[in-house]
């Protein structure tokens, strides 16, 4: 019989604002170790929050934090847009991209690519400090036990942030582009990544932050799925590729187990 999930739309304040996000937790446990869910570029959408669902199903408290919280333009913005525009960013030009979309959908696609170009990433961290405190905070969560993971632009955040040195408990990473090298001796945490064979622009640059962390005495793990392509995880996706989004799954969750439900024993 499946457990019972407490899930909710939440909002709680950080320095850049108030952010909202998705929280799924079990229904009637103590306190439980928790999960940053970082989303990808398109942002908190059904797959991000059915992610979090599926990991509350396994004793954490998951909470998807809106990158987005506050922007306007993001709220008005559909994600069948938001997903043609990632093909229209890999066109030669603009022009040819939109030759491929419906002359009906032309504008709002175009708008999506705009945003898309013109985000704000230096509001993310304080979004994620401010994310991060929250969960210390909760009754329900154990605060010493407390990890991330994130999909390609999450997967790159929740580097990113264990590179700010962050106390967390572990990160995981799915396709996500390497944070910035020189920040790499911060980490304190075990970092574990998951990247597709096709997705070249990514997986080729994995050997760096490989290098980086064993120069800087990190623990460092990654996985390369021979046939995936970016996004394998994201079963609402084309690019879904079910082999590899299953074991990369179940090699995340045997991770965060060791490390994050690890620090649960360590704590009592």
């Amino acid at each position: 019989m499946e457990a019972a999930l407490h899930t909710e739309h939440l909002t709680y304040p950080s320095a850049s604002g108030d952010v909202h996000g998705y929280l799924a937790r079990p229904e009637g446990t103590d306190r439980c170790p928790a999960l940053i869910v970082i989303h990808e570029w398109t942002g908190l959408v059904p797959y991000v929050e059915d992610v979090c669902r599926r990991l509350a199903r396994e004793g954490y408290v998951a909470l998807g934090p809106d990158l987005y919280s506050g922007d306007p333009v993001r709220a008005e913005l559909e994600v069948d847009d938001l997903e043609a525009a990632t093909a229209l960013g890999r066109a030669p030009t603009v022009e040819e991209g939109l030759k491929a979309v419906p002359p009906e959908r032309r504008e709002a696609v175009l708008r999506a690519h705009e945003w898309r170009q013109a985000r704000k990433r230096h509001r993310y961290l304080p979004f994620f400090r401010a994310t991060l405190a929250y969960l210390q905070g909760r009754s329900d969560v154990i605060p010493s036990a407390i990890g991330s993971i994130g999909f390609c632009m999450g997967g790159r955040l929740s580097a990113t942030l264990a590179a700010t040195g962050a106390d967390l408990a572990a990160a995981a990473v799915f396709y996500g582009p390497n944070p910035p090298l020189k920040d790499v001796p911060n980490v304190r945490c075990p970092v574990q990544g998951h990247y597709g064979s096709e997705d070249p622009s990514v997986t080729s640059k994995v050997p760096d932050l490989d290098a980086a962390m064993k120069a800087a005495g990190k623990d460092f793990s990654f996985y390369v799925y021979e046939g995936a392509l970016h996004g394998f995880h994201n079963d609402t996706r084309p690019d879904y590729h079910r082999e590899a989004s299953l074991v990369s799954w179940a090699r995340a969750l045997e991770f965060l187990e060791r490390h994050v439900k690890g620090a649960v024993a360590q704590a009592r």
